[in-house]
């Protein structure tokens, strides 16, 4: 896999409007994006062209999703994630069990695409990064390359080779809730054997070894749902440092500020967290400067396809933006009946 911004992403959707939305922001981040509508077409690009990550949808007509990751499960030079609309625990599962490296459940927000895509980079076996690939977390360093654990001194801590694979894939993955059954895939693979009382019995031994008097709660557990890792991950790949991206903007200039190139919205320096539709429709209204903007208009610029009186798709969309502005009484999405919506900004 190539490491960087060089990297080439192949995304595989059936939905020209998801790719193109997709690709347009990747390509800004300075990735290299090619596309693919089917199966078909990804199997003749991967021959035509070094692919190094493929953003694969479940749904697709003909070959399913599910059948192409397996298909490259042995690349060793391809990482697959898969976005699907699919987003239960079941389809989760199976998704990664079918050999994808991730899994994300659309619709998805683009910031935490991009983090998922720099942290396959980051982990991908082969990694050329000088000093290999370490994660810094409440006083701790995880060593993936040599497999240590230290701690703020820099004494190294013992680890099994079961925690040790537990605990990377929860630096991996921090402050996201895993099931222990994702756990099961994510640190032993697809040849894991799905015994729940073996991940309790590791994590409760995990956390016995980062107990310290002032590192307080590291791993959390969801009664029913399973494990959240609470720290904020930095990871060190050589000389460099790729911190988590903060979820509050230090800016603060203006009320409602949309960056273009980032797709990335916020509110007084706090940060937005939207869908890559959910940032178009919001940029849409902006645009229009407070005038009434009609649903077939939202459907079109925003979404890329025609408006028709059964699709409810404009209306879930702004209804979830409401709800994310909602904590910002000066701003405001007005339904104008029968027309469409406009942008109210006090």
């Amino acid at each position: 896999m190539i490491e960087g911004n060089s990297t080439r992403i192949l995304v595989v959707d059936d939905e020209p409007s998801v790719r193109s939305a997709i690709s347009d922001y990747l390509s800004r981040e300075g990735y290299e994006v090619l596309q693919a509508g089917d199966g078909i077409t990804m199997r003749r690009m991967l021959e035509e062209h070094q692919i190094a990550i493929v953003l694969l949808d479940v749904m697709l007509p003909g070959e399913s999703g599910l059948t192409l990751a397996q298909s490259l499960a042995h690349r060793e030079d391809v990482g697959v994630i898969m976005i699907s609309a699919l987003g239960g625990e079941a389809d989760r599962i199976a998704g990664l069990e079918f050999g994808a490296d991730d899994y994300l459940p659309k619709p998805v927000s683009p910031r935490e695409l991009l983090a998922r895509i720099r942290a396959l980079q980051r982990r991908y076996k082969g990694s050329s990064a000088p000093g290999g690939i370490q994660f810094e977390f409440a006083g701790w360093r995880l060593d993936a390359v040599r497999r240590i654990l230290r701690d703020s001194r820099g004494i190294v801590t013992s680890l099994s080779e079961g925690q040790f694979s537990l605990l990377l894939a929860f630096a991996e993955h921090p402050q996201r809730i895993l099931s222990r059954d994702e756990l099961l895939v994510l640190a032993r693979g697809n040849e894991s054997e799905a015994f729940d009382r073996a991940i309790d019995t590791q994590v409760s031994r995990i956390r016995q070894k980062l107990r310290t008097p002032t590192s307080g709660e590291i791993i959390k557990t969801i009664r029913g749902e399973g494990y959240v890792f609470l720290p904020e991950v930095a990871v060190l790949a050589g000389r460099d440092v790729v911190a988590n991206e903060a979820r509050v903007s230090s800016s603060s200039a203006g009320k409602l500020r949309l960056e273009k190139t980032s797709c990335e919205a916020s509110v007084e320096g706090r940060t937005l967290d939207l869908t890559f539709s959910e940032f178009s429709m919001l940029s849409v209204l902006l645009d229009a400067g407070g005038a009434v903007v009609s649903k077939d208009e939202l459907s079109h610029q925003a979404l890329g396809r025609p408006w028709r009186a059964f699709d409810r798709s404009v209306d879930v969309h702004v209804s979830k933006l409401r709800g994310k502005l909602k904590e910002f009484p000066a701003i405001n999405i007005e339904t104008v009946r029968r027309v469409g919506y406009r942008l109210v900004i006090n």
